[in-house]
């Protein structure tokens, strides 16, 4: 022969059967490919919605802890606890500590 090599055809059942599972296979995973990437990206969209369903709640909570702060910041309800914690400016101290105590 001139150099040209010859392909040789698999005629055993053992290849022709080998032959056969491998296009089989190729196949079964060319048609589940979309399948398992369509579940996955639905999966992703609702992780992402759950997320943003929390990030929502907590930007909520956020604001009404802070309008708690500036309700409790305000004038108006500092000036009557002032005066129920005796931080009044015009009344006469209290004394914290006594004097005489068992380390003097």
């Amino acid at each position: 022969m001139s150099g040209i090599e010859k392909l040789r055809v698999p005629t055993s059942n053992r290849s022709i059967l080998m032959i056969v599972l491998v296009v089989l296979l190729i196949t079964v995973l060319f048609f589940m490919l979309p399948l398992y990437l369509q579940n996955r990206l639905n999966h992703l969209y609702e992780t992402q919605h759950k997320l943003s369903q929390e990030v929502t709640f907590l930007q909520r909570d956020a604001l009404l802890l802070e309008l708690k702060i500036n309700q409790l910041l305000s004038l108006e309800n500092l000036g009557p606890f002032a005066e129920q914690a005796e931080l009044d400016l015009n009344a006469v101290p209290v004394k914290i500590m006594m004097q005489g105590g068992p380390n003097e």
